[in-house]
């Protein structure tokens, strides 16, 4: 885990910050992608705190005729008790003791397609999806010089009825006022989720656009988290990843794109 200065109010900052810099992501007419690093939805203590901010970001999509998007998205950090907020995430932890933390989780996902996301018409008669909430069980495992997060979601939005599951390892490096965490993941997705989200229904189909249905794909993720301090209330965030869709998904006749970059920037003040 990352030691950051001494005090555990700028340590707990910190990893939130870390954390969701994050949801960053994707203008009005576009479709954020979330930005997920794993350095702790659930601080391993009690500091009560109290931040806002914003975030945004340019997102690669994986879509036929679809390029990057970008969109600015609010950031909370709050934590009270056993609750928090961190960017667009809420938790609530169940059992705590030195080194780990058991919770519960609820996420937006950002995983939505329009026909109108591709330049030249490419995803016509294609339905609209929509931004969802995920929810389930979270766990993290703090070790000296590394860190461990699992979650497992289920789609409860309504959208997809999906599940998906998740496994990261991170490690952080602290110089003074700045901190840099990188991260490798791995995201798997069910066979529901992945045909709403990135399937051909029949009445989708068209030439060279033939129907595609269930398919659970595995997903590869890597990043690089940095946060610089340059005061006691203001925490500035950076964070660029890298996602390799499996081929569950990029089997699809409407994706195109296996490998996807993920620039984000934000700043969070803290009020205590």
């Amino acid at each position: 885990m990352i030691t950051i200065r001494q005090a555990p109010l700028g340590t707990l900052k910190r990893f939130s910050c870390l954390l969701f810099l994050m949801s960053a992501s994707a203008a009005v007419s576009a479709a954020p992608t979330a930005i997920n690093t794993p350095l702790s939805r659930a601080p391993l203590d009690d500091t009560s705190h109290f931040g806002i901010g914003a975030t945004t970001s340019v997102t690669e999509r994986p879509f036929v005729g679809v390029d990057s998007q970008d969109e600015g998205l609010p950031y909370f950090s709050i934590r009270y008790k056993r609750f928090s907020v961190e960017g667009l995430d809420a938790g609530l932890d169940l059992f705590k003791n030195d080194n780990s933390v058991f919770g519960l989780l609820l996420t937006p996902r950002f995983y939505e397609v329009k026909s109108s996301f591709a330049d030249d018409g490419e995803l016509n008669g294609i339905d609209t999806t929509h931004r969802t909430v995920f929810a389930g069980a979270s766990y993290q495992y703090q070790h000296a010089l590394f860190q461990v997060a699992a979650n497992a979601l289920k789609d409860v939005g309504g959208e997809s009825d999906g599940t998906e599951a998740n496994l990261t390892v991170s490690r952080g490096f602290n110089w003074g006022d700045f901190t840099i965490a990188p991260s490798l993941g791995l995201v798997w997705q069910d066979g529901r989720l992945v045909e709403h989200f990135y399937g051909v229904a029949d009445d989708e189909t068209a030439p060279g656009r033939p129907a595609y249905g269930e398919h659970s794909s595995l997903n590869y993720q890597a990043a690089l988290t940095g946060i610089w301090t340059p005061g006691k209330h203001w925490h500035l965030l950076a964070v660029v990843k890298e996602d390799y869709l499996g081929e569950g998904i990029t089997d699809s006749p409407i994706i195109d794109e296996r490998s996807l970059t993920a620039v984000a920037v934000g700043a969070v003040f803290y009020f205590w």
